[in-house]
């Protein structure tokens, strides 16, 4: 059935915003961006030592391959805050 909608400028913004915000999730979830122990350490402003004992320890997950993600990073902050 051919359905036809009007909606408000606002409307449709609003719509375009969450569908984007959705796509950026989803897109997030499939290709993590990735960071090394010294670029958290500079992102984060902790010295690289600090870093290296968190993701040892566990307080920072990190991949089999030593790489820590975005997400990670987010738990990392939301837990020390």
């Amino acid at each position: 059935m051919n359905e036809i909608v009007i909606l408000k400028k606002e409307e449709l913004v609003t719509i375009m915003k969450l569908a984007l915000i959705s796509f950026e999730k989803e897109k997030d979830n499939e290709f993590p961006k990735l960071y090394s122990i010294n670029q958290v350490s500079k992102k984060l402003h902790r010295s690289f030592a600090t870093i290296k004992k968190h993701a040892q320890s566990g307080l920072l997950r990190t991949t089999k391959s030593g790489l820590i993600t975005e997400a990670a990073i987010n738990e990392y902050l939301n837990r020390n805050i």
